[in-house]
């Protein structure tokens, strides 16, 4: 199967938060709780951790300046067809939750500015009020390339901060993964949808974590491609979502 389809990803989004076998820990569990002062995670990460909410549906978010928000369309239910300017007053986002530290601020939804749920393209932006002082440029020049170093952070179920350490861009290889993805083995869980994949090396932005595939699905050949597990997002460049960004003003 090529791709995914819109009716696979439902199934998919229902069941991740009950089914074990969703789980998007690929070999060792590398998550790092993430504690109150950042201390526990590498010195250039640090100032990041403000810009990352936890929305009260159960996925992750982040902070892209001027009060935008990027998380994963499949978060709001979005459709193939791009949704624009929809209510969602709703949702909050607490920001700041981490071990042993209560959220520093709650914002709420003032609008969905766009979002998108498809084979291809699964992301939203989203403007919050009052907005966190901390934010994250998503790189609006460069589309990440295979061997790029990348990592992330999230709510994997519903949980404080964590961080997945570092992983690399994959090859295009897993067929069940949709095309034109960005395919990675940083390790995630349900709750970690809509997370950012963040250039170690820039710390820019440069796309959005939207689920996953568990290493179990070929069990008589586990070293194949499909089944090694794989975790996949969005792009920022050449894709919708870029297009919106610019239109926004990030340049």
């Amino acid at each position: 199967m090529k791709f995914l389809t819109l009716v696979s990803l439902l199934v998919f989004a229902l069941t991740a938060s009950a089914s074990s076998e969703i789980e998007k820990i690929i070999g060792e569990n590398d998550l790092v709780p993430v504690d109150a002062t950042a201390s526990n995670i590498p010195l250039k990460y640090q100032p990041l951790v403000d810009a990352f909410g936890k929305i009260s549906m159960g996925c992750t978010a982040t902070h892209i300046g001027n009060g935008y928000v990027l998380t994963a369309g499949h978060c709001f239910w979005a459709g193939e067809i791009p949704t624009r300017d929809q209510d969602c007053a709703s949702t909050e986002i607490q920001w700041g939750l981490r071990t042993g530290a209560t959220p520093y601020l709650v914002s709420k939804c003032e609008k969905i500015v766009i979002a998108q749920w498809s084979g291809k393209n699964d992301y939203a932006v989203i403007k919050v009020s009052p907005i966190p002082p901390v934010a994250i440029a998503p790189d609006m020049e460069r589309r990440a390339a295979t061997g790029d170093t990348v990592t992330i952070f999230s709510h994997p179920d519903g949980r404080p901060l964590q961080w997945s350490r570092l992983c690399g861009v994959e090859y295009l290889v897993h067929p069940g993964l949709p095309e034109g993805s960005i395919q990675h083995q940083c390790d995630t869980n349900p709750g970690s949808s809509g997370a950012t994949i963040i250039n170690a090396l820039t710390l820019k932005v440069i796309g959005i974590h939207d689920g996953g595939l568990a290493g179990d699905v070929d069990a008589e050949d586990p070293h194949s491609p499909v089944g090694t597990g794989m975790n996949y997002g969005t792009y920022i460049q050449n894709s919708p979502l870029g297009e919106t960004l610019r239109s926004l003003g990030f340049n």
